[in-house]
């Protein structure tokens, strides 16, 4: 492992570490229907740069050798337009669609939708594959 992509691998750590801490802060004292817009930004931004700063590295390196990089459009739709509707629906959308007693209701907190930004944030750097 080169010494580029451990420094990376530990900023990329850091960078997760900082992004969960101000999405902690903004989440502490908010009631949920008032979610800011800048919180969604925040969302998917964070965990997006992270990981692309791991995948990134490793992708440059593998087109420098002379494999091909795709990129698998399926994944993509399968995994993250659920992960980025979940993310960026306002609080209580599922609430009011399907009802506060149905299981799709717990998709309206907060965890969720930080889970669903790392979700949408590992199918986008997942999605690009190397091919000879």
């Amino acid at each position: 492992m080169g010494v580029v992509r451990r420094v990376l691998m530990v900023a990329s750590a850091i960078l997760m570490i900082i992004g969960l801490m101000v999405l902690t802060w903004g989440f502490r004292d908010l009631p949920i229907d008032q979610r800011p817009e800048w919180m969604v930004v925040q969302m998917v931004l964070w965990p997006v740069a992270a990981f692309g700063m791991a995948e990134g590295w490793r992708l440059v390196r593998l087109a420098r050798q002379g494999l091909r990089v795709h990129f698998d459009r399926l994944r993509l739709v399968c995994h993250g337009i659920p992960a980025l509707i979940i993310v960026t629906l306002p609080s209580g959308a599922f609430t009011t669609w399907m009802g506060s007693g149905s299981m799709w209701s717990l998709l309206d907190f907060p965890t969720a939708k930080v889970m669903a930004a790392f979700w949408l944030a590992a199918t986008l750097w997942a999605s690009w594959e190397v091919r000879p």
